[in-house]
C-alpha cells in the first residue's frame, strides 16, 4: 500500500485549520447592551469586530461598514431621546460562517431614572446631611423664618427638610413622582414649612415667589443637556430672587486647557456628568443682574466642612465629583470637577 505524506503543513496549521472548522459548528446567541454615545462609534464597531471574530464569524470590511451605518442609527435615535439611553445589540450564529445582528434602541425619562432608584436601591441615596456649601449660605441669614428658600430638583429633600427644621421656609420643586411625595410625607409629619412643587421647574413660573433669599440645585445641572438649560437657571434666578439673594448650584466644569469633545460630553451625559466650560458659563450668565461671587472644588469643601462621619455621603460619591465616571483616571488626572459656583443677584 502507497502512503501519501503531506509536506510543508505543520502542526500550529493543522490545529488551526481543525479550530476553524470549531467555531463553524458552534451555535452562538448573545446580547451586548451600552451606553448610547453617538460620537464613539469608532469603539462600538470594534468591539462587534472582535466579538464576533471570537466566534468564529469574521465580518467582511463591507459587512463592518454594514454594522456601522446600523449602529450610528440607533445610537443617534437613542441618545436624541434622552441622556438615560443605550442601544441593545442581540446576535445570533447557526452553524456555519453566517451571523444575525439585531440593534435596539432604549430610553428612559430623567423622572423615571430616580423612581427606579427608588424601587431599586437602599437609601440614603445622596447621603443623609444637607450639602455642607448650602447650610453654610442658608446659615449666614440672621432670621431663618425670614430668609426663603427654593430648592430646585430637591429630590429626597435632604437639603429642603433640613433647611426647613432650622426655620427657613422652603419651596421643594421636584420632578420624581417618588421623591416628591416622600418629601411631602416628611414635611407632613414633622410639621415643617415646605411647599412641594411636583412638576419641570421650567414649565411655568408662575406659582414661583420672587422673594427668595436662596435658590439652589444641587446634583442637578448634572442632569442637563444644554447651555439654553444653563442660561434658563440665571433668568430663573434673576427674575426669582430678591435682591442680594443668592444662587448656588454644582454643575461639572472642565479645567482649565481641557476643551471636552463630542465623546467626553456624550459619555458625561450618559454618567450624570454633564460638562460645561467657563467660557460657557459666562455665556450663559451674561446680560443678567448676577455676579459670581465664588468658585469651589465639591469635593474638598464638602470633605472639609461636613461631619465627620456623613463623609463621603455615598460610596459612590467621590469618584462622581472627581469626573471618575466618564474618565478612568486617578482623581488628580480628571480632566473635568464638580465644582460649587454661587451667584448673587445685585439689583
Amino acid at each position: 500500500m502507497e502512503h501519501v505524506s503531506v509536506t510543508g503543513m505543520d502542526s500550529a496549521a493543522v490545529r488551526q485549520a481543525m479550530t476553524r472548522r470549531l467555531y463553524r459548528r458552534s451555535i452562538v446567541s448573545g446580547q451586548i447592551s451600552l451606553p448610547a454615545v453617538p460620537a464613539m462609534i469608532d469603539e462600538y464597531v470594534a468591539m462587534c469586530d472582535k466579538i464576533f471574530a471570537a466566534v468564529g464569524r469574521r465580518f467582511t470590511p463591507e459587512q463592518l461598514d454594514g454594522a456601522r451605518a446600523v449602529l450610528q442609527s440607533q445610537l443617534d435615535e437613542a441618545f436624541a431621546a434622552s441622556q438615560r439611553s443605550s442601544i441593545v445589540i442581540s446576535y445570533e450564529a447557526p452553524v456555519g460562517t453566517s451571523l444575525n445582528y439585531f440593534v435596539k434602541p432604549e430610553w428612559w425619562s430623567i423622572e423615571a431614572t430616580y423612581d427606579n432608584w427608588v424601587a431599586t436601591r437602599e437609601p440614603p441615596y445622596f447621603g443623609t446631611e444637607p450639602d455642607a456649601r448650602v447650610w453654610a449660605l442658608a446659615g449666614e441669614a440672621a432670621e431663618p423664618r425670614s430668609f426663603r428658600v427654593l430648592d430646585i430638583g430637591a429630590g429626597t429633600g435632604r437639603n429642603a427638610l433640613a433647611l426647613a427644621r432650622r426655620g427657613h421656609p422652603v419651596d421643594a420643586v421636584e420632578m420624581s413622582p417618588k421623591f416628591a411625595e416622600s418629601i411631602r410625607a416628611d414635611a407632613y409629619r414633622d410639621l415643617l414649612d415646605v411647599r412641594v412643587i411636583e412638576r419641570d421647574v421650567f414649565a411655568t413660573l408662575d406659582d414661583l415667589r420672587t422673594d427668595y433669599q436662596l435658590i439652589l440645585l444641587s446634583e442637578v445641572v448634572s442632569d442637563f443637556r444644554t447651555v439654553e438649560q444653563l442660561r434658563g437657571v440665571f433668568e430663573l434666578a434673576a427674575r426669582c430672587l430678591a435682591p442680594g439673594g443668592r444662587l448656588v448650584f454644582n454643575t461639572f466644569l472642565a479645567k482649565f486647557g481641557y476643551v471636552p469633545d463630542d465623546a467626553a460630553r456624550q459619555l458625561g451625559q450618559q454618567t450624570y456628568t454633564c460638562i460645561y466650560t467657563y467660557n460657557e458659563m459666562a455665556s450663559a450668565a451674561a446680560g443678567l443682574p448676577l455676579v459670581q461671587i465664588s468658585d469651589d472644588s465639591v469635593h474638598d469643601y464638602e470633605k472639609a466642612n461636613l461631619p465627620a462621619d456623613a463623609w463621603p455621603p455615598t460610596g459612590w460619591y467621590v469618584e462622581w465629583v472627581s469626573g471618575q465616571d466618564t474618565f478612568d483616571v486617578p482623581r488628580e488626572e480628571s480632566p473635568i470637577e464638580l465644582r460649587w459656583l454661587v451667584y448673587e443677584k445685585t439689583r
